[in-house]
């Protein structure tokens, strides 16, 4: 099956031409990457059940990139739903379960495409139809409200699990935690433990690294705050890579923790 009705009446998708139409405007296409086309024709036929991470991962290895699995599927998912809008469709296509590490199709209205039908030939069916189809399109929509239920369930546990874990985890103002202005590393300022001296090892050792490694943050924007910490050992530099000052609750750091054998997650 090479063309899909995501939403009745309203947005094309064909898996073949790679491209997103709106239904009452054939020529008015967006076109996808042969990589988002992959994606979502994969996650598609799955028919409303869960796709796992790695069952995805093949498709992406056919253009290898050094920039991680997790991060090119984020992009590409977040980019099919973007393209999907251009081309006006009611809502998103492809959701990511986190928490699970799988994907799954908002099934709204997803039928198969039939260029042989047409208004008109509809219109000369007898009135006398049978009352299966009618019966299994509510079966399909209650599979799908059932489906979109657990997808809503998975994800609230998600967010409740995150915020549990900023408020057990995220920095805060204590002994430990006091940063003093080291200086501007081209788009990044950079901040060091008070106690700590601007030629120590650890400071020179992580500036090295960040210099070396470039490490982002999970959306792949260059930190614009780097926070250097003290180190209890002389094999490890331990930093923050802040979005926002690391005083505030809502400072969307991450940890950048490595080693002389290990590179950044970051």
């Amino acid at each position: 099956m090479a063309r899909f009705v995501l939403f009745a009446k309203s947005l094309c998708f064909d898996a073949d031409q790679q491209v997103f139409y709106p239904l009452n405007s054939p020529a008015q296409r967006v076109a996808l990457s042969p990589l988002q086309s992959a994606v979502l024709r994969r996650v598609l036929n799955a028919q409303g059940k869960l796709v796992r991470n790695q069952a995805l991962h093949v498709l992406f290895q056919r253009e290898p990139s050094e920039i991680p699995f997790a991060d090119r599927l984020t992009l590409t998912i977040a980019e099919i739903n973007r393209l999907a809008q251009q081309a006006h469709a009611p809502g998103a296509l492809v959701h990511q379960v986190p928490l699970i590490g799988c994907v799954l199709a908002e099934q709204v209205d997803v039928e198969s495409f039939n260029e042989v039908a047409t208004p008109a030939a509809e219109a000369e069916k007898p009135v006398t139809v049978q009352p299966e189809p009618a019966v299994k399109a509510v079966a399909v929509k209650k599979k799908s409200w059932l489906w979109r239920g657990v997808l809503v369930g998975l994800l609230l546990l998600n967010v409740a699990l995150a915020l549990i874990a900023r408020q057990e985890f995220a920095p805060t103002e204590h002994d430990g935690m006091q940063f003093k202005f080291y200086g501007q590393e081209a788009q990044t300022q950079v901040f060091i433990n008070e106690r700590l001296a601007a030629d120590s090892f650890v400071v020179q050792d992580a500036m090295r690294r960040f210099r070396e490694l470039k490490p982002r943050l999970p959306d792949g924007s260059v930190p614009p705050l780097l926070y250097i910490n003290r180190s209890r050992i002389r094999a490890f530099s331990s930093a923050f890579l802040c979005l926002q000052p690391i005083e505030q609750k809502n400072n969307e750091c991450i940890s950048w923790l490595i080693s002389n054998q290990e590179l950044p997650d970051a």
